[in-house]
């Protein structure tokens, strides 16, 4: 959609003053620019570039950038939005998401008694803590599909088609999306049976990570309990002693692989936050025939209205199962 100078000063104007049908028509014109941004730019995954979209529309923090836009010198907004908008707000965005620094399972833990110890491993493997947790997480659950079945037919059919992977549409809620799409009951069937294929194929993929990170997590484990027998060990020697000399080598090798698997966790935990088992949202703007724009605002203010009450990115996977 072409705009006039006139007509984009005029748009951008009621974005800045809180108008929710500009913003609408903000996101219809430069939402598919905006979606395909980090992907350009930055390699980002496409699993990450919703992510991002929502970010910058959060807090109206891309309306409170277009503001200064002034248009001199024959200056392209487009330009603008790509060059400075965008970028600005993808190394912000980029910059809050930093690794959080991880600790060791083998740190000592007070109880607060002097005369009982622990490490950290055992206060997270307390098997009363892990029931604690499934009871509230299924408690949750409960109160998620509660509050589920009383969302409005568009909010609900929205969420399914976002977790597609976990639920099955019903035949009117399928019917709903072929009046809202105006496609054909057929075409509707096979794009849901395709983004299917597709999102069990990721699942399997993530399900590799996984696993392949609790491996990891076990040989982190393995060297830091053989780090410390050979640290004691080592305090029991003389230097100058032949066994001193090995246990000395074992400990550097040790230290190496330790090294080394640190190095492999970092890569999978990367790998393992950049998944994303849901359905990509070019998918569901497909499934509605509606602008890749239009669609992430819907889903963002369907997610802060769910969120207000559950948090349904947590319990929505438990939800399912039950």
């Amino acid at each position: 959609m072409d705009l006039s100078d006139f007509e984009l000063k005029a748009l951008l104007r009621s974005c800045v003053g809180g108008d929710a049908d500009s913003r609408v028509q903000f996101q219809n014109i430069f939402g598919g620019l905006i979606y395909n941004y980090p992907m350009k730019m930055f390699n980002l995954p496409s699993d990450r570039t919703a992510d991002f979209y929502i970010y910058i529309f959060e807090n109206d923090r891309i309306f409170r950038r277009i503001k200064s836009f002034e248009a001199r010198n024959d200056a392209q907004f487009t330009t603008y939005l790509q060059f400075y908008v965008l970028r600005d707000l993808f190394f912000e965005w980029r910059r809050g998401q930093k690794e959080p620094d991880t600790i060791s399972l083998a740190t000592a833990v007070s109880s607060g008694s002097e005369d009982s110890s622990s490490t950290l491993e055992d206060v997270l493997s307390d098997p009363r803590d892990t029931i604690e947790k499934s009871l509230d997480a299924e408690n949750r659950a409960l109160e998620f599909k509660a509050l589920f079945e009383k969302l409005e037919p568009e909010r609900k059919l929205l969420l399914k088609l976002l977790h597609l992977a976990e639920f099955d549409l019903s035949p009117q809620e399928i019917r709903l999306l072929c009046k809202q799409s105006g496609r054909s009951y057929r075409d509707v069937i096979f794009d849901l049976e395709g983004i299917r294929i597709r999102l069990q194929k990721k699942d399997e993929q993530f399900s590799n990570i996984q696993a392949r990170l609790e491996s990891v997590y076990g040989w982190i484990l393995l060297y830091q309990k053989e780090l410390g027998k050979i640290s004691e060990r080592l305090s029991s020697l003389t230097e100058d002693s032949q066994q001193f000399a090995e246990m000395r080598r074992q400990k550097a090798e040790l230290e190496r692989k330790l090294e080394w698997r640190y190095r492999q966790r970092s890569q999978t935990l990367g790998q393992a936050r950049q998944f994303r088992v849901t359905t990509p949202y070019k998918d569901i703007a497909r499934l509605f025939n509606a602008p890749i724009g239009t669609i992430c605002s819907l889903v963002a203010r369907t997610r802060t209205e769910v969120s207000t009450t559950v948090d349904p990115l947590n319990d929505i996977g438990v939800a399912a199962a039950t």
